[in-house]
Parts: C-alpha cells; structure tokens; sequence
C-alpha cells in the first residue's frame, strides 16, 4: 500500500486556519450551528436545547419533529455532568456524534454542531454518507 502526501487546509477547534502535511487527517469538522441557553433555565432545557438545534440541522425525515437523544446519548448524564460543574463552577465540554454531526455541550450552557469537512449535501440539503 502506498500513502500519498497531502496538504489540507482545516479548521482548528478554537476557530484558526492550520496546515496539516502527511496523509489526510480525519474526523475534521466546520461549526455549522450554535445556541446559547439561558443559564438561568432548568438543566432539562439545556437537553431540549440540544435537541432544537439538531433537528434545525439535520431536517429529519418526512417533518418529524423530534429526535431520541437517547440513541446517542444518556441526557440523563449529560445533564448531570453539566450541573455538577456549575455546582463545582468548573468548565466542562462534552462531545459526541449524531449521524455525521459532532455535538458539543459546554457548560456554559453552549451548544455547537460540527458537520464533517468536505461533507456532500444532496440535493433536499441532507448529509450525504461518503
């Protein structure tokens, strides 16, 4: 097997341009989406948030207006976990992936959606597989 040299151009997780050389890193994403909750709101808005903002990304299927976070991950924890570090006032950031889509739950009641660099939409704007 022979590994060809690539140059791509990819976005860092903090915002800047970097140059990578060597073969072609994966699992790079392009912030797509973000939504700030009130911090001032229940622990359970902020898992209604993260759900809001994913459907208005992804458009599921035939209208369907609600996704299953379970299938991904426990809301439960992610709460939990959010609540404990405003309780503890440290800062934690979780992530894990809907479909194609990397979720990332701050918090600091931030939420962000990454869709995968060089990621092909079809033509009804849904996240084609490569």
């Amino acid at each position: 097997m022979h590994s060809e040299s690539l140059t791509t151009k990819t976005t860092s997780w903090l915002g800047s341009t970097t140059e990578h050389s060597g073969p072609s890193p994966t699992h790079q994403y392009a912030l797509i989406a973000s939504e700030t909750i009130d911090p001032e709101s229940s622990s359970s808005e902020l898992v209604t948030g993260v759900v809001n903002v994913l459907i208005d990304v992804i458009e599921p299927a035939a209208g369907q207006t609600t996704l299953t976070l379970y299938e991904y991950v426990n809301p439960d924890a992610l709460e939990d976990i959010i609540i404990a570090s405003a309780e503890k006032k440290s800062d934690v950031e979780i992530r894990f992936t809907v479909e194609d889509y990397l979720v990332t739950v701050r918090s600091n009641n931030i939420i962000l959606i990454y869709e995968p660099l060089g990621a092909q939409r079809g033509t009804d704007g849904k996240l084609v597989s490569q």
